[in-house]
């Protein structure tokens, strides 16, 4: 993270208020000393989201989601930290001093350099499909395929003549470096000679939530070998500083104000376009991989359910397998839309019509049931092995639902159908969830990056949060408590860490600025800071309250250790944890 100073960060968030930036992504009110608001990280029908305006912080008490207003912009705009910094600043019109972190300067400048590339290469590649005689065979590729120009308009869609060099000399002609082409993924580097990645393909743009255009896929528009080769049918960028081909998706920039309550998910841009043509513009695909955790946590930002609508063929059907797997598993919901006589959602729109289209998407069975319907056809119920093998597989399926009710509805279906006890199939889930993976709980607790220590409870954390609220929240609770708790005396890395900074602003006088304290904080880590900004603590006699709190995370930690000197049969420690034990009851009960 770059190491802006404090006074320039203050500079930036004084200059920014975060409820006029929020606004125009969430709808806030007024309440209280709060704004609040539907949470734009997750979906919700009751607000959760809140703003402190006075902090300039927000926090969602929903997701946990939380942080000053450069980690906002990060999280809704898709920004790294120094992005994210620059593009407030120059909200504000404040200059970035230039010796502040010269390596993330240079990838920035680099990223908006290739962005300048990519804008300037898509409208020379939609020139050529629309205005010159060398995009000819591209537009009459597309009239076959059914685009209008309308269309052609609305997705930049563009053409990459047969010549290895075409877009190389319109770029070079305007200053762009053969090397700047390499890094925007344009060129490729052939037996010492650079040629253009895209020929002989209809272009199109792919498009980011801000409108940027982050890279390229191409559709061949002849397929026919030559020399023994056989072009692939579709081309993709590859990975560059401003694109990852697993954490976007095609059409989402399109797509995202018209998807909350569901969103087709496909595999190809025409199946896309097609069907946006159709006026259904709730619709998605992947860029040439397989449905990554990423993409799938990104579209379920915009929607309430995904809707897979891949390839009918069996690659097709495999990957709707793991695409279930993956939106499941980051606790999305998902049906699955059958295709019958067509291969894909273009066919199948041009063959039967939009309002076909739309039976076969209100017609589409939960994940669930897919699933259990793929594992059906592979076993003969009317055998008794068959029942068996078939229960067993079932009940894999239904150990990953965390829903009872779903569960339940299925158990029954099942034992209907096979005769065999809904108890039976019941033990069968069990041990597959014995035997499943470390658990949510578990997972949550590693990915907060707290460093719990070990032994740790949750009792000691929710103590020492309310201490250092308290501490934070004035400097007399930190005058009682300072000789007697020190930063390191916390529990909890961040806490730690935090408490340190508060500390050091007391000692010298200094204000305490949450938005800029929070921006010392990445990730989980600032939703945690936020928390316990926007939720300091009141008591009428704060020194007695602080005094208490730290009485009772010593009594907590000294219990741990008499158990630990317990289980060793260390009675020497055991004698004198107990006498410091009987110290610190006396001192708290002297206090109340």
């Amino acid at each position: 993270m770059p190491k802006y100073s404090d006074e320039l960060l203050n500079e930036i968030f004084s200059q920014n208020d975060i409820v006029d930036y929020v606004s125009q992504y969430v709808k806030l009110k007024k309440n209280g000393r709060d704004y609040t608001g539907l949470c734009p990280f997750h979906k919700e029908k009751s607000p959760s989201f809140h703003i402190n305006q006075e902090k300039q912080l927000f926090h969602c008490f929903g997701c946990g989601a939380g942080g000053n207003l450069v980690q906002f912009v990060m999280r809704s705009e898709g920004l790294d930290f120094v992005e994210a910094v620059k593009l407030m600043a120059d909200r504000a019109g404040i200059i970035l001093p230039e010796d502040d972190m010269q390596v993330d300067d240079k990838l920035y400048q680099k990223k908006k350099r290739i962005l300048e590339i990519n804008k300037t290469a898509a409208r020379f590649y939609y020139e050529t499909l629309t205005k010159d005689d060398a995009g000819k065979k591209g537009l009459e590729y597309l009239k076959k395929r059914a685009i209008d120009a309308k269309t052609i308009t609305k997705y930049g869609l563009g053409y990459a003549p047969d010549a290895f060099d075409f877009l190389k000399k319109h770029m070079n002609k305007l200053g762009y470096t053969d090397g700047e082409l390499l890094d925007a993924g344009l060129l490729v580097s052939r037996n010492g000679k650079t040629l253009d990645k895209f020929r002989a393909r209809v272009i199109f743009p792919i498009i980011d939530l801000r409108g940027n255009v982050i890279a390229f896929g191409g559709r061949i528009v002849d397929a026919a070998e030559k020399d023994g080769y056989k072009p692939p049918k579709y081309l993709n960028s590859p990975d560059t500083p401003v694109f990852n081909k697993g954490k976007n998706l095609f059409s989402l920039n399109l797509a995202k104000k018209d998807c909350a309550e569901k969103c087709i998910l496909c595999e190809g841009y025409m199946d896309v376009i097609s069907v946006y043509k159709a006026g259904i513009t709730s619709i998605v695909a992947t860029l040439g991989t397989a449905l990554t955790e990423e993409q799938a946590k990104l579209l379920l930002k915009y929607t309430d359910e995904i809707l897979l609508c891949y390839d009918s063929d069996d690659a097709g059907q495999a990957a709707t397998k793991r695409a279930i797997e993956v939106i499941t598993g980051v606790n999305g919901r998902c049906r699955i839309m059958q295709l019958k006589g067509a291969k894909d959602p273009d066919e199948y729109i041009n063959k039967n019509g939009v309002a076909r289209f739309k039976e076969v998407m209100l017609s589409a069975i939960p994940s669930t049931e897919y699933l259990l319907n793929q594992v059906h056809k592979k076993y003969n119920l009317d055998t008794e092995n068959g029942k068996i093998l078939f229960v067993e597989d079932a009940s894999g399926i239904l150990s990953k639902i965390q829903n009872a009710i779903e569960v339940d509805a299925y158990v029954k279906k099942i034992s209907d159908e096979t005769e065999i006890s809904k108890d039976a199939i019941y033990t069968e889930i069990k041990k597959h969830k014995s035997s499943g993976k470390i658990s949510e709980g578990v997972k949550k607790t590693v990915r907060t990056g707290l460093n719990l220590a070990k032994n740790k409870s949750s009792t000691t954390l929710d103590a020492e949060k309310k201490l250092l609220s308290l501490v934070i929240g004035s400097k007399a609770s930190y005058n009682a408590v300072k000789d007697d708790f020190s930063p390191q005396d916390y529990s909890y890395s961040v806490l730690q860490r935090l408490a340190e900074i508060i500390y050091s602003c007391y000692e010298n006088g200094e204000a305490i600025e949450p938005p800029v304290i929070t921006a010392k904080f990445s990730n989980e880590e600032a939703d945690f800071v936020s928390n316990i900004f926007c939720n300091l603590e009141t008591y009428s006699n704060e020194k007695n309250t602080v005094i208490q709190l730290v009485n009772t995370i010593k009594l907590q930690n000294i219990d741990e250790k008499i158990k630990q000197a317990e289980k060793e049969k260390d009675v020497l420690k055991l004698k004198e944890l107990l006498d410091l034990r009987l110290k610190l009851e006396g001192n708290k009960k002297c206090q109340i």
